[in-house]
Order: structure tokens, then C-alpha cells, then sequence
């Protein structure tokens, strides 16, 4: 909205299309064709698919580029993906609403990165910058996750960005054979000044 102050330390700039996101070392920007032989090797990773709570079936080049096709929606979309990259915009994992509905204006958030850049800041960042965009561009007003119940380091940088814990689905998935329970978050509402808010 113009003349509204972005968050303190957040570079928005516009570099051809679309615009791109900064954090210290981190960026949102649009998924490119050249990413996705190391995002289909991520998201066949059982490291990254698991807790994410992915696709469980192996993922083909054809497949992978079905996925990235099917990024490009007109209209109102129901799901936004960004690459999340470093401070050269090399990607590092990737970051999405999605389930978005247009009327109540909600989200289920999403991040995951390759476990070669664990340990680096990259979830927390990209976390807080999509917060900001679903915010301050998409004028959401709640987002939700669900999130393994043993997944302390998940748990943190949601904790961090102002998501608290609803509830717990009890065995709710399986995870190498064993139910495991997933912790429900939300982080709403989402105010005009980007704080949490009465939910």
C-alpha cells in the first residue's frame, strides 16, 4: 500500500519480474526453470519430504516440470510458491501459501530448505518476509500450519514469527511406519502494522 513503512531491515526491490524480497542473506523470488533439478532432488529427499510432509512417491523430471507449469495460474491463484535463496539468488529451498482463500483471506503457510544450507537463518527469514507479502501485499488475514510434533528447530522459527500452537492431531501421519502428531499453528490476525492480533 503506498505510504506504508516497510518492516526495519527489509529491502524490497523490483528486478525485471516479479519483485524480489530481502532479508540480510536471504531473498523470495519466482521459482525459474533452472532450479528445478536441485528442487526435485530436495523434494525426492526423504530429509526434506518428511518433515515437510511431502510427496512420498518419487519425483520425475517430467513431473518436476509439471509442478513448475502449474505454478504459472491466472486469476485469483490458490497457491503462491517462492524459491528462497541466498544473497546471490542461489536457491536454497522453497516457501508457499497455499489453500488460499480470496474471501476470508487465509493461507496454509510452507517452508523447507535443502539440508546442505540447514543451520544458516535462510526458514526463519523466508518466514518473516512471506508473513510480510501475505500481509502487506495479499491482505491476508490469518495463515495456518501444521507442523511435526518432534520438529523442535520447525517449531522455533514459527515460534519466533508470532505463530502459537492451537492444538495437536494425535497420530494424525506416518513417518517411516510410525504415527506421529502434528502441532497446529496460526498466526493471526495479521494487522495493518504486521503484528499479531487477536485471533
Amino acid at each position: 500500500m503506498r505510504g506504508q513503512r516497510e518492516p526495519k531491515g527489509i529491502e524490497t526491490r523490483c528486478l525485471d519480474s516479479p519483485p524480489m524480497h530481502r532479508l540480510d542473506g536471504t531473498m523470495i523470488r519466482a521459482v525459474e526453470v533452472a532450479d528445478l533439478e536441485l528442487t526435485r532432488r530436495w523434494r525426492n529427499d526423504p530429509q526434506v519430504s518428511n518433515p515437510a510432509l511431502g510427496r512420498r512417491f518419487p519425483i520425475t523430471e517430467v513431473g518436476e516440470r509439471a509442478w513448475f507449469e502449474g505454478l504459472a495460474q491466472v486469476g485469483f491463484p490458490t497457491r503462491l510458491v517462492w524459491a528462497v535463496a541466498d544473497a546471490d539468488s542461489n536457491i536454497v529451498g522453497l516457501v508457499q501459501l497455499a489453500d488460499l482463500h480470496w474471501i476470508h483471506r487465509t493461507a496454509q503457510f510452507g517452508v523447507w530448505i535443502g539440508p546442505e544450507h540447514w543451520g544458516r537463518g535462510h526458514a526463519g527469514r523466508a518466514t518473516r518476509l512471506v508473513c510480510d507479502v501475505a500481509r502487506r501485499d495479499l491482505g491476508l488475514r490469518q495463515l495456518r500450519l501444521s507442523v511435526l510434533a518432534g520438529h523442535d528447530a520447525a517449531l522455533a522459527v514459527y515460534e519466533k514469527n508470532g505463530f502459537v500452537r492451537e492444538g495437536v492431531q494425535r497420530s494424525a501421519v506416518l513417518i517411516d511406519g510410525a504415527p506421529a502428531d502434528l502441532v497446529l499453528m496460526v498466526l493471526g490476525d495479521l494487522g495493518a502494522d504486521g503484528q499479531q492480533g487477536d485471533r
